[in-house]
């Protein structure tokens, strides 16, 4: 039996300043669904933070007890969700950036999709409007939807980083780490290929919007400046010889 119902995880490392309004988003969100009844825990990952933003989350702490802190030296945010999901304390799992918003009913939408479908399901927002340097609206698809492609995810990334699911399929899948010194990166596409190779789906909570913040410089664009690829999955092999096994039966 979980102690929390939902573990809301905000990971930092130099965000600074900019990260006040994600952590007053992180609170928001949690007084939302627990006056709905619903037990939150929140934790900070800090994985080599700067000073300035060590400071800012020990500030915010001071005025919200109930943060958790924990600094981590990994260097890599895919290993720094995983410590997110091992200090985890509730049976689902939240993730925001430190530079990012969620809207304010998010966790209580999300838990309620979540404990509605007893599948193994990633839960994504439907809209995504970035906002800063390139904003944009992005809009995620859901994998029952028609128009799904599973190709789609071989040459995109379908769905980003804060999701919401279980931690038994966090720890089950957890997420593997980058080395852009050698072109592997995109550490969340990765990690989405792995749940649908694991036989799990990534599917929308109706009505739900995130605020993904853009900036000059940042992970995605560093990634893309080395030339990187998601790691190497033989998903897709899998996907060849489903199809072609179904072809041959059709025929």
């Amino acid at each position: 039996m979980a102690d929390f119902d939902i573990t809301a995880v905000i990971n930092g490392h130099a965000e600074g300043l900019v990260a006040q309004p994600s952590l007053r988003s992180l609170a928001k969100c949690a007084a939302v669904a627990r006056a709905t009844g619903l037990r939150v825990e929140l934790l900070a990952i800090l994985d080599k933070p700067n000073a300035i933003t060590e400071e800012v989350f020990a500030e915010f702490a001071r005025v919200e007890p109930g943060l958790r802190i924990k600094v981590a030296q990994h260097g890599d945010l895919g290993f720094s969700r995983n410590t997110a999901v091992e200090e985890a304390r509730g049976k689902w799992i939240g993730f925001l950036d430190a530079d990012d918003i969620w809207s304010a009913d998010w966790l209580v939408l999300a838990h309620a999709a979540a404990e509605s479908d007893p599948r193994k399901v990633v839960w994504h927002p439907e809209v995504n409007a970035y906002f800063g340097v390139t904003p944009n609206i992005f809009l995620h698809i859901d994998m029952e939807d028609p128009a799904f492609r599973i190709a789609d995810l071989g040459f995109t990334n379908l769905w980003t980083s804060l999701c919401f699911t279980s931690a038994d399929l966090l720890r089950s899948v957890p997420y593997v780490g980058t080395d852009l010194k050698n072109g592997i990166g995109y550490e969340d596409w990765c990690w989405n290929v792995d749940v649908v190779n694991s036989g799990g789906i990534h599917k929308i909570v109706p009505n739900t919007a995130h605020a993904i913040r853009t900036r000059r410089v940042s992970l995605v664009k560093q990634t893309s400046a080395a030339d990187s690829v998601p790691r190497p999955s033989d998903f897709f092999r899998k996907v060849l010889a489903a199809t072609r096994a179904e072809r041959s039966i059709d025929s």
